[in-house]
Formats: C-alpha cells, sequence, structure tokens
C-alpha cells in the first residue's frame, strides 16, 4: 500500500512540475502577465516533495532563473551538484546561470562538464562548446577557449571552421589557424565566408609585435650557437607561443627539430615557413624550392624504381626491372641517415646472341639499405637472392655505394645549370664469389625546356671504370657523350618533385668489347 502510495505521489509531483513549466498566466487578453509567485511555490513544492528527482530539481532551477532569483538559484545549482555530480543537463543550465552572473571562469567549467555527456543532439553539443568558449574567452583565457572549439573540429560547417580558426589565433595557434583558414577558402559557401576566410589568413600570417617573443627567439639562437638544439627549439617554441616569428625563425626552428630527429615538428615548421615566405616575400624561389625538398624528403615512406637498361655492343644486353621500397617512420629518416627494406624483381628480356631471356630468368630480392652518415652519401646494402626462374641464382649479395655531385635536383631560378656526379659501388655475390665495382663521372649542363621548366635535357660526358672479376676482360674503361630527358612530377604547394622519368643514351668507347657500343636506359622514380 505505501508503494502505490508513494508511486502516485511521484507521479504527482511530475504533473506539477510540467504544469510549472507552462507558467500559468492570470487576466485576460495580451496584457496577462505570469503568475510568477504562484509558479515559484508550484515548483518549490514539487521539488521538496522528492529531491532525488534531478527532473524535478532542474525544473526549478529553471523557473528561479526565469524569475530572476539569481542568487538563489546559484545556492539551488550548488545542492544539484552535489546530489547529481553526473547530470550533464543541470550543468549545463549551471554553465547559462554563472554566465549571467559574470563568473566566466566558473561557467566554462560547468560547460565542460555538460560536454562530457553523450545524450547530446549535435546541434546541442554545438552549442555548448560555443558557450564554452565564449566564457572562456570572457574570462580571458584564449587556451581554454581553443580547447572547447576543439571538440567541434571534424565539424565541417563553416561557421563552426570559422570560429575555430579565430580561436586558434587568438590562442596564437598560427600554424593551425592558416590551415583552417584555407579550408575556409576552399569550402566558403559564399563571398561573406570567403572574406572572413581571407581576413583570418592574413591576420594569422601577420607576426604579433611582442617583446616577451623577441626575447625567446633571440635565447633559441644563443642556443644554437652553442649547439643546443633542444634548448634552442624550446625557446624558439615559448617566442612562438606569444605569436612572434617570422618564416627564417620558423626555418631554423624547422632544422633544430630535423637535427633532434622530431620530423613531424619539422615538417610543420617547414609548411608554416612556406606560408610565411609567400606572405612576406622574404625568401627567393629556390630557396622555398630547397624547404619543399626537406618536407618531401622527410615525409616519404615509401617508393619505385622501375627501370630497362639496355646496352647494345658486344654484350647486348637488356634487362627489365622493378624495386619497391619502404622507410619506416622514426628510423627511416633521421636528420639525413636513412634505414629501407626492399623487394626488387628483373629478368632479361634480350641476352646476346643465344642466352636465355624471359620469364625463366626472373630473379627476386629481398633487402634492407642503410645510410648512415648525415653528410656523406654512403649506402651499405645486404640483399637475399631468390631464384624464381631455372636461370637465376640464389645467393646472397653485399654492395657498398657512394655518390657525390652538384645540380642534380630541379633548379627553379636558372635557364641552365652545371651538373655533375660521381658514384661508385662494389658488390660481391657470396655464393658464387664474384666482385663486382662500377664507377662513374658525369659532367655536363642541364637545361630546362622553355615552356615547361619542370623538363630538363641534360647533355654531359662520361667516363666509366668497370670490374667483373668473373669476365674474361676483367677490367673496362670508357669514356664517351650521352643525352638524357628528364620530366619531373609530382610537386605540390609543400613537396618539391616527388618523382621522374628519365630516358638516358650514351656511347661508350672502350678498350674491350664489354664496355663498347650505345647504351639506353629508361627509368621512372616515383
Amino acid at each position: 500500500m505505501e508503494m502505490r502510495h508513494a508511486f502516485w505521489r511521484r507521479l504527482a509531483t511530475v504533473a506539477l512540475a510540467i504544469a510549472v513549466l507552462a507558467i500559468p498566466r492570470t487576466g485576460r487578453g495580451e496584457d496577462a502577465k505570469p503568475d510568477v509567485t504562484s509558479a515559484q511555490a508550484q515548483a518549490r513544492q514539487a521539488y521538496q516533495q522528492d529531491r532525488q528527482n534531478a527532473f524535478l530539481g532542474r525544473s526549478f532551477l529553471d523557473v528561479l532563473v526565469r524569475d530572476g532569483k539569481l542568487d538563489e538559484a546559484r545556492q539551488l545549482a550548488g545542492e544539484l551538484a552535489e546530489r547529481f555530480p553526473d547530470d550533464a543537463q543541470l550543468w549545463s543550465q549551471t554553465g547559462y546561470l554563472l554566465f549571467m552572473l559574470r563568473d566566466f571562469k566558473q561557467a566554462q567549467a560547468a560547460f565542460g562538464k555538460a560536454l562530457q555527456g553523450n545524450a547530446w543532439l549535435p546541434e546541442q553539443r554545438r552549442n555548448l562548446a560555443f558557450a564554452a568558449a565564449d566564457s572562456a574567452t570572457a574570462a580571458k583565457d584564449p587556451d581554454g577557449a581553443l580547447a572547447a572549439l576543439l571538440q567541434l573540429s571534424e565539424d565541417a560547417d563553416p561557421t563552426v571552421r570559422l570560429r575555430l580558426g579565430r580561436a586558434q589565433n587568438a590562442a596564437h595557434d598560427r600554424i593551425s589557424a592558416v590551415a583552417t583558414a584555407r579550408w575556409i577558402l576552399a569550402n566558403a559557401p559564399d563571398d561573406e565566408f570567403r572574406q572572413a576566410g581571407e581576413r583570418l589568413l592574413a591576420e594569422a600570417l601577420e607576426a604579433v609585435a611582442d617583446a616577451r617573443g623577441d626575447k625567446q627567439l633571440n635565447l633559441g639562437y644563443a642556443y644554437l650557437r652553442q649547439h643546443d638544439d633542444a634548448a634552442g627549439l624550446a625557446a624558439f617554441e615559448r617566442g612562438f607561443a606569444f605569436g612572434s616569428g617570422k618564416a627564417f625563425h620558423f626555418a631554423d626552428a624547422a632544422y633544430a627539430a630535423k637535427r633532434l630527429n622530431d620530423n613531424a615538428k619539422a615538417s610543420r615548421y617547414f609548411r608554416f615557413c612556406l606560408d610565411l615566405a609567400e606572405f612576406e616575400h622574404s625568401f627567393t624561389e629556390q630557396r622555398m624550392f630547397g624547404y619543399r625538398r626537406e618536407i618531401e624528403t622527410m615525409e616519404r615512406r615509401w617508393g619505385m624504381l622501375i627501370g630497362t637498361p639496355y646496352h647494345a655492343g658486344a654484350l647486348d644486353v637488356w634487362q627489365g626491372g622493378i624495386e619497391a621500397f619502404w622507410q619506416p617512420p622514426v628510423i627511416g629518416y633521421r636528420d639525413g641517415r636513412t634505414v629501407q627494406f626492399f623487394v626488387r624483381s628483373y629478368l632479361n628480356f634480350r641476352n646476346g646472341m643465344n642466352g636465355p631471356i624471359g620469364l625463366q630468368t626472373t630473379q627476386e630480392t629481398l633487402g634492407i639499405r642503410f645510410k648512415p652518415l648525415a653528410t656523406q652519401n654512403i649506402a651499405l646494402t645486404a640483399e637475399r637472392l631468390f631464384a624464381v626462374g631455372r636461370f637465376a641464382e640464389n645467393d646472397w649479395l653485399f654492395r657498398v655505394g657512394y655518390s657525390t655531385g652538384d645540380g642534380t635536383d630541379l633548379r627553379v631560378d636558372k635557364r641552365e645549370w652545371q651538373s655533375w656526379q660521381v658514384y661508385g659501388e662494389a658488390a660481391y655475390y657470396l655464393n658464387a664469389r664474384r666482385l663486382l665495382v662500377g664507377t662513374e663521372v658525369r659532367y655536363g649542363l642541364a637545361l630546362p625546356m622553355p615552356k615547361y621548366n619542370r623538363l630538363t635535357i641534360y647533355p654531359h660526358f662520361l667516363l666509366a671504370v668497370d670490374y667483373d672479376s668473373a669476365a674474361r676482360d676483367q677490367l673496362v674503361d670508357a669514356i664517351g657523350p650521352g643525352l638524357s630527358l628528364r620530366a619531373w612530377f609530382g610537386e605540390d604547394r609543400y613537396h618539391a618533385p616527388t618523382g621522374w622519368l628519365e630516358v638516358n643514351a650514351q656511347y661508350r668507347f672502350a678498350d674491350a668489347d664489354r664496355g663498347r657500343g650505345p647504351a639506353l636506359r629508361a627509368t621512372l622514380s616515383f
């Protein structure tokens, strides 16, 4: 019987609370006014009859706020928070109440707790995040405002992105603000948003004049002069946190991060350096190309090389091969030191007069390539050869290679430039006990095509020395002219060309038949 009475009593209080929310009016016509006293009394009575009912507590709180009883509402909100600490809707009401009371810091905290709830609709969550950000801004906490809006970072609404970008800029996260501004410009639904995106971009690219930031940047250079990259980078980042920093500051911070093997941070700073340089007009085109090459090198994770070399003359050999490599994160690239794992496959298309060709010559290889020095291009390779075709081999192959040169990459600031390269490699087949040593020197002039400067012609002179312990003429010297045509591709705003297609033709004058005659090679690298 008691349980039945309790049920009907609770049902009656819920009905009473619903009636309270309607706020009955007295009088007639348009001049009728809410019966405030009656609404408060009914809400208070309903809450006092069942203080364990969160709905009734929130209803009473709502009535007090609407009636302007803000101090009493704040006291009630505190009591309800102790009783229902996980009620997200209660925290939402409390946040709006505290904002009205101009207690912005506490309002920010209340909205933060409300956002921890999972029952909100997307529009409700967005409004709560906006309210939390507004509270943080009013409390002079730009980092808090940014943290609130970052909860909406997946929201593709331009209004949300614009608010996020402004918060990023206010918190001096200029790099993120630029990225957000570019997104807005690319996705703006109308001219108003496009203009807002342009303003945001300009504001983010403009350094803040702050003596504290400038002091930290100068301190960063003092540490770099002492070869303390970690301390220097930390000082740069403190300066950036004040909104300070020009393009060259971010470039120097990027190089410090690169030397510390923090490729992600180095790439991030190089990208922003390019954004600033375009805005400031502070660097030459070639220097900016160099920064794009740094980004491309650090961010590369894999690549492929496809080649079809043909040597006419006495050898009359035409081969085809493909290699794919993977450069793992962290250890794959460490300030010029690299580690790559690769797989290679090749076969003969032509092999003298009667040599085996086709699938029966297919050779598979698994290997690892290691470049141990940052400033010298020395590569150590260990490979396991697997015979797929019956005329292939099972063996171990170890190589040591070295190269150096200048002008081998693309130049975007010159109509022509000198290019030279020296390459040498020693390879030893363990089971066959065969040693191969090859060296080639090239010197010439690279000439971009007038209407397409990513296409270069490279007439050159070559000197080659080849040693094969298994050949009849073990040592062969050759000289001759060569001509290469290379097309670069895969370039974008932040990356230098990631690949190239080259056709190279040479004619070699040698002291032995196996090194004499024309040589052709087509290579695709990406």
